[in-house]
């Protein structure tokens, strides 16, 4: 009976040495290429820690000298404030003491954090940032999106106030204002001036679509040739953002897209107080006329008042394209595919249009240029990321002479996925504000301005 349990122990041992023994053959044997090792998460087989410096904000703005604008799209005082009101919301997403181990090169400071997530945002490369700042690929990452959670968080940067999803009554009354001071026909009811654009990302992985139950052929946009996800957004007399809605995919029209949104379903109901008495939103053909919406009139063949009143409605109407055209050249991420989860995509757009409105509330100077290197990043990443199996070599986003990315918004078949693709019918038993502005438009004897081809200059019938 003992040499058979003897035997039977040195037959196991055996075994585990040759299974051990093979195990260390296939190591030596297999040796990773260095592009695989660089898909890898973390670091290099084999490596050790990476001796960084970590910079200081104060000295990079000192570097940047009169390119502080271009490289923040803020100066060093309104970095400073931005930080401040972060600042709460900064020390609860990155803590000071690690979980385990130590920190070599020394703990990242919040200010250096946001540093390096608003040059992410402008479009700069991560290999730049991390020469620039001292920190590691990941250490940027977890700066972003810990910045991105913590401008959600902050209630001083919401859209509105006392952090509301859509202008109160007296901010309702100071953006017609507003609005009434740049119309040439003097319109007083318009509250917000509203239209759609598609957020350019990578296609969707079959785990996320599985997860938000959306195809993926639903996030793609035929006619701009792009993946993305369609942004509804609403704007004041200054180009700042004051409502938005990005939950739908690319495919959606602009129609259906604010039809089923929180705002579109509240608004239909006519015992809502959201809105103030005969104000108005102001959109292109997306929409249809409603006590709570002006469009333009349809058609190609109209004169006289029909025509001066589409002149100047699409004056005021254009204020939420110039919106989204800075929106996309200040923050230069817009102008390439986001490769990042579909998941992450909505408070993304939220932060960076929280972090827009506060450039604009800050009295910011135009948007520069971006940086050269930054522009060559973004083409790159651009080309790299955004083809299609229709579109062979994809373009960064660019903006036409007036400033508006014709690439992402424009119009096209808002209500193709309506029923029998038909433009819905409207039957107003009460005036509707439409009417009223094109009452005033006649009654002031306004009329499109024609272009004299001779001077090249608009002259007034």
């Amino acid at each position: 009976m003992f040499l058979p349990r003897v035997a039977k122990r040195v037959r196991k041992r055996r075994a585990n040495r040759h299974k051990s023994i093979l195990f260390l053959v296939a190591c030596l044997l297999v040796v990773l290429p260095v592009d695989e090792q660089r898909s890898l998460r973390g670091r290099y087989l084999g490596s050790k820690n990476i001796a960084r410096t970590r910079k200081q904000v104060e000295n990079l703005f000192q570097l940047m000298g009169a390119h502080q604008e271009r490289a923040y799209r803020m100066n060093v005082e309104q970095f400073n404030e931005l930080h401040m009101q972060l600042l709460p919301e900064l020390s609860k997403e990155f803590t000071s003491k690690r979980k385990r181990g130590h920190t070599p090169n020394g703990a990242i400071n919040t200010k250096l954090r946001l540093s390096a997530a608003i040059r992410f945002y402008a479009g700069g490369s991560p290999l730049d940032i991390m020469l620039s700042h001292g920190m590691s690929r990941q250490s940027i990452y977890q700066s972003v999106w810990g910045t991105t959670d913590a401008v959600n968080a902050t209630s001083s940067l919401s859209l509105n106030r006392d952090n509301a999803e859509f202008p109160s009554h007296d901010e309702q009354e100071e953006i017609a204002e507003g609005f009434k001071l740049r119309s040439k026909a003097a319109f007083d009811k318009i509250c917000l001036a509203v239209d759609g654009m598609l957020v350019w990302t990578v296609q969707p992985t079959r785990a996320d679509c599985e997860e938000l139950r959306v195809g993926q052929r639903q996030f793609y946009c035929a006619r701009k040739d792009k993946f993305g996800m369609n942004l509804m957004a609403g704007c004041d007399h200054m180009c700042r953002f004051r409502w938005a809605d990005l939950r739908h995919p690319g495919l959606t029209s602009d129609y259906l897209a604010f039809a089923t949104s929180d705002l579109g379903v509240q608004l239909e109901h006519e015992s809502n107080n959201i809105m103030k008495n005969e104000y108005t939103m102001v959109g292109d053909n997306a929409w249809v006329p409603r006590l709570w919406m002006a469009v333009p009139i349809p058609g190609h063949c109209i004169s006289g008042t029909d025509d001066a009143y589409n002149f100047y409605h699409s004056q005021v109407r254009i204020t939420i394209e110039r919106a989204f055209g800075i929106f996309v050249h200040r923050w230069g991420i817009l102008r390439r595919p986001l490769s990042v989860s579909i998941l992450r995509v909505p408070p993304l757009i939220m932060c960076l249009m929280k972090l827009h409105n506060y450039c604009i509330d800050s009295k910011t100077s135009s948007t520069p240029s971006t940086l050269l290197n930054d522009e060559r990043s973004i083409n790159r990443m651009a080309s790299s990321r955004g083809s299609t199996q229709t579109t062979r070599n994809a373009t960064a986003v660019q903006l036409d002479s007036r400033g508006i990315p014709v690439d992402l918004v424009g119009a096209g078949h808002h209500f193709h996925d309506l029923f029998r693709n038909r433009r819905p019918v409207v039957t107003a038993e009460t005036e509707i504000p439409m009417e009223l502005m094109r009452r005033q438009v006649a009654l002031k004897g306004l009329k499109r301005p024609t272009v004299d081809k001779y001077a090249g200059k608009r002259k007034r019938k």
